[in-house]
């Protein structure tokens, strides 16, 4: 998309080039053949030209460019007279581009006045007519130029910005996310920590039921707040619920107000939120009904009636939703969770590159310039009419004329008006028909008075709204077609500048058109590449908020219920206490890190981990490592032995690692499954079959009974140092 960014202003340049050049070739003759040395010297002094302007809009130039440009385009008359020119569009477009602020456009404005003063002080013959006719061409082809060119180049920055753009997106979740954690898990965590000091300094006082029961409700926050950080929208999750609670018996309806237009952040929590509120809701019985609203100002609003009191306070505990408040309020078995978004929430979504938002605008004002000119032009040629040696149309062709330009420019700029992407103007078929039949007919009737380039400008907004090949047809026929069928093949064949006008006009006003909407798609790209790489990230803490602490904190309630088990032998119960307690500080470190560059472990220290964890939860460990796994193999063994520990009743865990053919296996097995639940598989084998995925590699797990054995497939990695050695 950003490829051909640039490409518009090169077909416009070229066009405009081949257009001045056959505009040379043409004054250079007066009835009789062109001296071909003048034409030639001619004809490079416009190529030169035209590549400095392309040198100035891609950026390779140096600062006496410009200088260059000025002195390429004044200095011929000496030579060529009134048959050069006016080119200072060029230098007139490269000045703003170089140029920052005031004083671009300041040296732009001479350049133009610079052209009038040399045709009405110089070169005079073509009287004060031409004279204005020359500045208003350069002033308009200078701006269409500029803003061809300007476009282009937000496009390419738009593009080359895409991925810096997702970073900062990612780095302001990480800080949001950070935020969220420490709120939610950091004072878990911390009495959790407190807790297990206490039953250290006197197990006998302080029994470590507590340190067991804080560090199982910050597993279950860690569950909970994993599962929000995955991707949920509220309209979907707002469908599932009405498909629940229907199922159940209970009547539900639902009014979600501009819910495309949440954040994506609040519209993961809101959905999140919703369904812990069901969840909740039927947990404790049959709700006699149920209401889920967002209204226009982003109040989110559940309510339920027929619940007994304080069955959804567990549900909002913890929900942190940042700019969100989350209330909620029960009276006479009606109970009312609402969260208020703030800022609203159209605002946030509705956030928009400011360039990006305003170059539509800027594109029709440039139109609308151009529009100006080519009216203007036609008022110049009927007023100098006879000094051009022009025709002079009668007094009802002036009056179809006077009728048909101005509805021509209207309909010009009214099917170029910035609108909605996608949104077509009202009736477009009928009014671009209308506009092609009155360009014709002005033409027509006033002859040369009509400038030829307007069949170009009407041959773009056929470009831009009629779908290929037919645009391309129409768009030939405009530019081409008609004035052969006007004024016969003699005449275009002597002027060709009459068709390379009209295709430079047909390049310059599609390019206006379509530079918007590219602007707009990169844009859209843009937001889309942050918003999925805001959602990578968001799974990525998710998963090693599920593999991470959640094995920290499984070890912290094995090691006190451990410890609350020996209370009978005081000295081996605060060794397991304390351990408990770095395993607790271990974790509350990780809320930190997860949020911070994923670091992957190392194996090595994960197979030592795994042997206290299956030690402390009174599970033999085997080990036989006969290769060195990287971070992968340390993850799924992380995930792999705290299921064991948590869902199994083993006596015996093995792990081995073997090599083969550039592949380490990671096979892990225990002797005490319980048997299967009905559903779907537990979350954490499905992280770390997405992991293994990620890696290159796969996952297999294998139930013989008792026995259940996970396999982790991985692309072979070179060791960090030496192999671990396998003890039994």
């Amino acid at each position: 998309m950003s490829r051909f960014a640039l490409m518009p202003t090169l077909v416009c340049l070229t066009l405009y080039c081949l257009f001045r050049i056959s505009v040379l070739a043409a004054g250079m003759s007066f009835g009789s053949p062109p001296d071909l040395a003048i034409v030639v010297a001619g004809a490079v002094l416009v190529v030169v030209l035209g590549g400095l302007y392309l040198a100035v809009v891609l950026r390779r130039l140096p600062p006496w460019v410009p200088a260059v440009q000025v002195l390429l385009a004044f200095g011929p008359y000496a030579v060529f007279g009134d048959a050069w020119g006016p080119v200072s569009a060029l230098p007139a477009a490269a000045l703003p581009l170089v140029l920052a602020g005031w004083a671009g456009w300041s040296g732009a404005a001479l350049v133009v006045a610079g052209e009038l003063a040399v045709r009405l002080l110089w070169l005079p013959s073509g009287g004060l007519t031409y004279a204005l006719w020359a500045a208003l061409t350069s002033a308009a082809l200078g701006l269409g130029f500029f803003a061809t060119a300007r476009l282009g180049h937000l496009v390419r920055e738009l593009a080359a910005t895409r991925a810096e753009h997702a970073s900062a997106e990612v780095a302001r979740e990480r800080l949001r996310i950070a935020g969220e954690l420490r709120a939610s898990l950091g004072t878990r965590l911390a009495a959790v920590i407190a807790a297990g000091r206490r039953a250290a300094d006197d197990p006998a006082r302080f029994p470590p039921a507590e340190l067991v029961e804080g560090a199982r409700q910050a597993l279950d926050t860690v569950r909970s707040v994993a599962d929000d950080y995955r991707e949920h929208s509220l309209a979907a999750e707002a469908e599932s619920a009405a498909t629940v609670l229907a199922a159940a018996g209970v009547p539900a309806t639902t009014a979600l107000a501009a819910a495309d237009r949440l954040a994506a952040p609040v519209d993961a929590a809101l959905a999140a939120l919703l369904r812990r509120t069901v969840i909740a809701a039927l947990r404790s019985g049959v709700p006699s009904g149920c209401r889920i609203e967002l209204d226009a100002q982003a109040r989110f609003t559940v309510v339920f009636t027929g619940l007994p009191p304080g069955v959804l306070h567990e549900a909002i505990t913890g929900t942190v939703i940042t700019g969100t408040e989350v209330e909620l309020a029960e009276e006479d078995g009606r109970a009312e969770v609402v969260a208020r978004v703030s800022p609203p929430a159209g605002r946030v979504s509705a956030r928009r590159t400011k360039p990006v938002a305003t170059v539509p605008w800027l594109a029709w004002c440039v139109l609308l310039v151009l529009e100006i000119d080519h009216l203007g032009t036609a008022a110049l040629r009927l007023f100098g009419a006879r000094q051009l040696a022009l025709s002079v149309p009668s007094p009802a062709e002036l009056a179809v004329a006077a009728v048909a330009l101005p509805a021509v420019a209207v309909l010009q700029l009214h099917h170029v008006l910035p609108r909605s992407p996608g949104v077509p103007p009202p009736a477009w078929r009928v009014t671009l028909a209308a506009q092609i039949g009155l360009v014709v007919l002005a033409l027509a009737a006033a002859g040369d008075i009509t400038p030829h380039t307007y069949l170009g400008m009407v041959a773009g907004v056929v470009l831009f709204h009629v779908r290929a090949p037919l645009s391309w047809g129409l768009a030939a026929l405009l530019v081409c077609g008609v004035p052969v069928l006007l004024y016969g093949v003699e005449y275009v064949a002597d002027g060709p500048f009459v068709v390379l006008g009209g295709l430079t006009s047909m390049a310059m006003a599609y390019a206006l058109c379509r530079l918007p909407v590219t602007a707009g798609q990169v844009r859209q790209a843009r937001e889309e590449l942050a918003r999925v790489t805001v959602l990578k990230e968001r799974l990525r803490i998710a998963r090693d908020l599920h593999d991470l602490l959640g094995f920290q904190l499984s070890a912290v309630v094995v090691k006190g219920e451990l410890a609350d088990r020996l209370a009978g032998a005081p000295g081996a119960a605060r060794a397991h206490l304390t351990e408990a307690v770095a395993l607790a500080e271990q974790a509350l470190s990780s809320v930190r890190s997860v949020t911070g560059e994923p670091a992957g472990p190392a194996f090595g220290q994960e197979v030592e981990a795994a042997r206290a964890m299956l030690a402390a939860a009174g599970i033999e460990a085997r080990v036989r490592l006969g290769a060195a796994p990287g971070e992968p193999a340390a993850i799924v063994l992380r995930e792999a032995v705290t299921n064991v520990v948590r869902h199994a009743r083993a006596r015996v865990c093995e792990i081995e690692t073997t090599s083969a053919a550039g592949t380490v296996r990671l096979r892990v097995s225990n002797d005490g499954a319980l048997p299967p639940v009905a559903g779907r598989p537990g979350t954490g084998l499905l992280n770390l079959a997405s992991r293994a995925r990620q890696a290159g590699g796969h996952l297999s797990t294998e139930r013989d009974g008792e026995r259940f054995t996970l396999t982790a497939t991985l692309p072979a990695r070179p060791a960090a140092g030496s192999f671990l050695q396998g003890k039994k």
